[in-house]
């Protein structure tokens, strides 16, 4: 449409040149700025984004071992950790540090990562929310006729009824199929209808579920506690870590073997369990038996063998006194070997035996003792050890005492595991409920057929599936019959 303004001319006094565009206020930018943010916030693909990056460190921080909370911040405990853990890892141990993939739960990036998350989804659950109670409380209910020509699923009914009574009909067999609906008639009479106008909630509860569990997760790694690598000698004492003041001796581990087939029976570390000197609980931890105090829980994880040791310094003061060295790993002769920093000294040592093994230069009843400094590249010195003979090593003298038994524990206590739990139940129902119990609609248009009828024109945005569709077609053939029906008197 083409408009015509008629005007004229101002006096040449009162011409004045075109005013600038007023520049933006402080205000308008701050406006501009909180605005796109929203936006940026609650779109999906962020969430997606996100989601892959924390499921990426998820799986990298499941298959690689992860540094115990206690060590973390302790630069001399960090490094002795990550020494214990090279012969796992080998070249790739350094790398795998300098890239803190041996802290993943509790690095920055990972909790910036699930904080920026857990806010994303929030923003989106957010902005939703309107959309979804104008839905479900104002529908649209007239729409046009290009609607039911393209909607997934369509069709047109000729009645040979008025429109008044063919929107009755309708209307009728909607209800008794236990549909809401809702009817406007502006010369033509529209209808909408709809079942289960609050399930789609069921879907926002689902992804609000994923709020708690990651707001779990966050506070589990903030204030919680794990440690899957706590290896206890028989007859030893240690701090669980976990707990300030709380101790664990084991008395005694043992494995039980089905004598047909070799299979595992049973695994048993019989434990006391103190704090501050006192004792709190005696205990035998198994496999489906864990043992649980003031929000901390000891699962039996895996056992070995192990050698126990002293070791003195020149002036023959114990620096260990009869200390199982857990054998956990296996070097390349497949023979069973542990790590131990010495207190007092800057040395680690790392003790290796026959057990599982076949290095000629270490007999039965032996062990080969080796002493080095954090990151040095080879030992300061080794020797083969005789049970019970003590050997002078660099500046310490070592004694075998004997071949013992370890227990290797997982310690865990997590703050945050309710709202986890809370939220995975949430997330259960939330999604059962959102693709068990679909939102339907459907639009009706009723138009004018000759004199004395009426054609009704269905549509429905549901795309047609097998279970969809049926329904779809199953009302559609309800009216039809309705329709067709005589008048009742």
């Amino acid at each position: 449409m083409t408009h015509e303004v008629n005007s004229r001319p101002l006096p040449p006094a009162a011409t004045s040149a075109p005013a600038a565009a007023a520049s933006p206020s402080l205000m308008d930018r701050v406006d501009a700025g909180l605005e796109w943010l929203w936006h940026f916030l609650s779109s999906m693909r962020l969430a997606m984004v996100l989601m892959l990056a924390i499921a990426v460190l998820g799986v990298a921080g499941s298959l690689l071992m992860q540094i115990p909370r206690d060590v973390v911040g302790n630069p001399a405990s960090e490094q002795l950790w990550v020494e214990s853990v090279r012969p796992r890892y080998g070249g790739w141990t350094d790398l795998f540090t300098t890239l803190g993939l041996f802290n993943v739960f509790n690095s920055v990036v990972f909790r910036i990562l699930v904080a920026a998350l857990t806010i994303s989804l929030v923003a989106c659950s957010i902005h939703r929310i309107p959309g979804m109670i104008r839905t479900a409380r104002n529908p649209r209910v007239d729409v046009g006729p290009a609607f039911f020509e393209h909607a997934p699923q369509h069709e047109a009914i000729v009645a040979r009824r008025p429109i008044a009574e063919t929107g009755a009909v309708l209307t009728d067999v909607l209800r008794a199929r236990h549909y809401r609906t809702l009817t406007t008639d502006d010369g033509t009479v529209h209808v909408y209808a709809d079942r289960f106008r609050w399930a789609p909630f069921a879907g926002l509860i689902g992804h609000l579920s994923l709020v708690l569990i990651m707001a779990g997760a966050i506070i589990g790694g903030m204030f919680g506690y794990r440690n899957a690598q706590f290896m206890i000698s028989e007859g030893e004492t240690l701090p669980i870590g976990a707990e300030p003041g709380v101790t664990l001796q084991l008395l005694d581990f043992s494995d039980k073997y089905d004598t047909t087939t070799g299979a595992p029976i049973d695994y048993a570390s019989s434990v006391v369990l103190s704090r501050d000197g006192q004792e709190i609980e005696r205990h035998v931890i198994r496999v489906n038996d864990p043992l649980r105090y003031n929000g901390t829980t000891l699962y039996q994880a895996f056992f070995g063998a192990s050698a126990i040791v002293t070791v003195k310094d020149s002036s023959g003061k114990v620096l260990v006194a009869s200390s199982g060295v857990p054998l956990a790993y296996r070097d390349e002769n497949d023979a069973a070997f542990g790590t131990v920093a010495i207190p007092g000294s800057s040395y680690t040592a790392e003790v290796t035996s026959t057990t599982g093994g076949a290095d000629p230069n270490i007999k039965p009843g032996q062990v080969k003792f080796g002493i080095y400094t954090p990151g040095a590249s080879q030992f300061t010195d080794v020797k083969v050890i005789d049970q019970g003979t003590a050997v002078k090593i660099g500046d310490l003298t070592v004694t075998f005492e004997r071949e013992g038994q370890f227990a290797g524990l997982n310690v865990a206590r997590d703050p945050g595991v309710g709202l986890v739990g809370i939220g995975a139940v949430l997330l259960f129902f939330g999604f059962l409920g959102r693709f068990t119990i679909p939102h339907k609609r459907i639009w009706g248009r009723i138009t004018a057929h000759g004199t004395n009828g009426a054609v009704v024109g269905l549509a429905t945005l549901t795309s047609k599936n097998v279970t969809a569709g049926s329904d779809f077609e199953s009302l559609v053939t309800d009216i039809r019959a309705a329709l067709a029906a005589p008048t009742k008197a």
